[in-house]
C-alpha cells in the first residue's frame, strides 16, 4: 500500500479524467477519446493516455452498440463504412510513431472547428440518401488513418452522421458500432505494433471502471433531452474538441 501512495494523485486524477469523459460519453456516444485523451495527458504521456484508453473505447461502444434492436441491421447498411473504416485504422496505427502528432492535432482540430461551426449555423444542411454510398467510405477511411495515429476518430464521423439525420438513438448505435470496429482494430494495431503490452493492456481494462460509471450518469442525462437539442450537444462537444486539439498541438 505504502508503495502506491506516491502514484495515488495520478491514479485519482486519471479516474476523474476517465470518469469525466465516460459522462459525455454516455451523453452523446462520443467524447471519450476527445475529452479523456487531453484530459489524461495532465497526469501521465501522451502514449500510455492512448494505451488506457484502448479497452474502454472497445467495451464501451460494445455496449451501446447491442443496446436496443436493429444492430445488425444497421450493420449491412453500413458495412462499407465499417470496412473502410477498419483499413483505416490499421494504417493509422503503422503511422503512430513516424507522424509530427503537433501538425496531426492542428489538423484534426481545425477541421473540427471548421465543420462543426458549418453545421451549427446551417442546421439545415443533410448528406442526401443517395450520397451515402460514394461519401461514407472516403470519410470513414480517413477517420480511420486520423484515429489510428491517435484514438481521434470522432470529428468527422460525428459530423457526417449528423449530416444523415439519423433519429437520437439510431445515431448513437451507429457511431458505437464504427467505434466499436475502430476501437478493435486500434487494440489490434496497437498490440502488433508493441505501443500496448501486457501492463499497460491491464491498466487499460482497469480504466473501464471510472469510464463505465461516467456513462451510467451519463446515459441517464441523454434520456432527458430532445432529439434537436441533442444534436446540438454533438455538434457542440466536436466544435470544443477542436479548440482543445489546437490548443495541445500549439503545445498549450
Amino acid at each position: 500500500m505504502d508503495q502506491l501512495l506516491p502514484f495515488l494523485p495520478m491514479i485519482l486524477g486519471c479516474a476523474a479524467a476517465l470518469g469525466v469523459a465516460g459522462i459525455v460519453k454516455g451523453v452523446t456516444s462520443l467524447g471519450l477519446p476527445l475529452v479523456g485523451l487531453p484530459l489524461l495527458t495532465l497526469f501521465v504521456d501522451v502514449r500510455l493516455a492512448v494505451a488506457l484508453l484502448m479497452i474502454p473505447l472497445v467495451l464501451s461502444n460494445l455496449l451501446q452498440a447491442i443496446q436496443g434492436e436493429g444492430t445488425f441491421a444497421l450493420a449491412r447498411r453500413f458495412w462499407p463504412e465499417l470496412l473502410c473504416l477498419a483499413g483505416g485504422t490499421l494504417i493509422g496505427t503503422a503511422l503512430f510513431a513516424a507522424l509530427d502528432r503537433q501538425v496531426l492535432l492542428l489538423t484534426i482540430g481545425a477541421l473540427s472547428l471548421l465543420f462543426a461551426t458549418v453545421s451549427l449555423l446551417h442546421p439545415s444542411m443533410v448528406v442526401p440518401p443517395r450520397a451515402e454510398r460514394w461519401l461514407g467510405p472516403p470519410i470513414t477511411f480517413v477517420s480511420g488513418v486520423i484515429g489510428g495515429m491517435s484514438t481521434l476518430f470522432g470529428p468527422l464521423l460525428a459530423i457526417y452522421l449528423v449530416g444523415l439525420r439519423l433519429p437520437r438513438d439510431t445515431f448513437v448505435k451507429v457511431i458505437s458500432l464504427l467505434y466499436l470496429t475502430s476501437a478493435s482494430f486500434l487494440l489490434l494495431g496497437g498490440t502488433a505494433q508493441g505501443t500496448a503490452g501486457p501492463r499497460e493492456l491491464l491498466l487499460s481494462l482497469l480504466a473501464m471502471i471510472p469510464v463505465y460509471g461516467g456513462m451510467v450518469i451519463g446515459q441517464r442525462i441523454r434520456e432527458r433531452i430532445d432529439p434537436e437539442r441533442f444534436r446540438f450537444l454533438v455538434l457542440g462537444v466536436v466544435w470544443v474538441s477542436g479548440l482543445n486539439l489546437i490548443r495541445m498541438g500549439l503545445g498549450y
